[in-house]
């Protein structure tokens, strides 16, 4: 491979990162004091994902059969068969958003770019309990496995690694990224599981953050209007703080996938470091949200957890705020 496109790929090929700390951790899009210029995410007239969009999903230690279906039915309600589901029916309190209605922000940049609406197909999902390239993976480690799903140009490879699985910059500085291997081939997109390793910084709401998530303060600084450093928590909606926690992530990765795929699409500020359309409202999931608070989300009654949409099979996901492409505000769920 040219150096020239390795470099290019700083931003968009192997290492394009949008580091999902960001979306944890950072700056709120919106505070009881403070409203910062809405964020302008602008097209550089590159690549985006358009029409059918196959993702293959590899299954990197053990994960357990309800774990993988917390991640496969929010894939598969991404784009749901049928088209998306009516709003309209008897009076009565309005139902939770769906998970189809959040995608609809990442249509509608595609859509601006002049391209076909992205429809995510869930193509394969394999397993590799066994740990094949042992217990801790470079990033060049990822690629390897990314590669061996032998998705096609326009699809997304999707590595997600367990909570006993370390990741070069896992924790200390990402919990997870997305790139290509080349330049308009396939992308891929890495999640690992925090819930042993550091669930304060990557699953936040749904743990007691830790060091500088999600910008309730670092150290031991307290949140704006918080009360505590280390933030409001949620209980997680499928029970399980590391892959409700990976929902987060995935979620903010693939929109950022799809949008950017090779570094030159949608993005915020600095080409080598690019502010995707979730990154740029990190933090923010339910109206209000500010440093250590992440909004007024959706309760479940039966079980107190936190959530703002709803997908297949009814499981209950929190998802974070998107960009809009037209005014550029924080778009909640609600």
């Amino acid at each position: 491979m040219g150096k020239q496109p390795r470099s290019n790929g700083a931003a968009g090929c192997g290492l394009l990162l949008l580091l999902a700390l960001l979306v944890s951790f950072a700056r709120p899009c919106q505070s009881s004091l403070y409203h910062p210029a809405p964020p302008v995410v602008a097209y550089h007239h590159g690549a985006v994902l358009d029409g059918a969009v196959p993702v293959s999903v590899l299954y990197y230690g053990a994960f357990s059969p309800h774990q993988k279906a917390v991640v496969a039915d929010f894939l598969l309600s991404l784009s749901p068969r049928g088209g998306r589901q009516s709003r309209f029916g008897a009076p009565g309190p309005a139902p939770p958003p769906s998970v189809s209605r959040w995608w609809e922000t990442v249509d509608r940049y595609v859509r601006k770019a002049g391209r076909e609406p992205p429809r995510v197909l869930l193509a394969s999902q394999v397993s590799d309990e066994a740990c094949s390239l042992g217990k801790y993976l470079s990033r060049v480690g990822v690629e390897r496995l990314a590669a061996r799903l032998g998705v096609a140009p326009g699809g997304v490879a999707v590595v997600l690694t367990a909570a006993d699985v370390g990741v070069e910059g896992l924790c200390s500085s990402a919990c997870g990224a997305h790139g290509a291997a080349t330049p308009g081939g396939a992308t891929h997109v890495w999640v690992g599981n925090a819930a042993v390793q550091c669930p304060g910084r990557c699953a936040w709401p749904f743990h007691p953050a830790e060091g500088f998530a999600y910008g309730a303060g670092h150290g031991h600084a307290r949140g704006s209007g918080s009360g505590s450093g280390r933030g409001e928590t949620l209980r997680a909606p499928n029970g399980d703080v590391g892959v409700d926690g990976m929902v987060i992530n995935l979620a903010a990765l693939l929109s950022g996938a799809v949008t950017n795929p090779y570094g030159h699409g949608y993005f915020q500020g600095d080409p080598g470091a690019p502010v995707e359309v979730a990154a740029a409202c990190p933090g923010v999931y339910g109206r209000g949200a500010y440093p250590g608070y992440p909004g007024a989300v959706r309760l479940d009654m039966a079980t107190g957890a936190g959530y703002n949409v709803v997908g297949r099979n009814g499981r209950k996901y929190l998802v974070p705020a998107l960009v809009d492409p037209d005014n550029y505000s924080c778009i909640i769920m609600v």
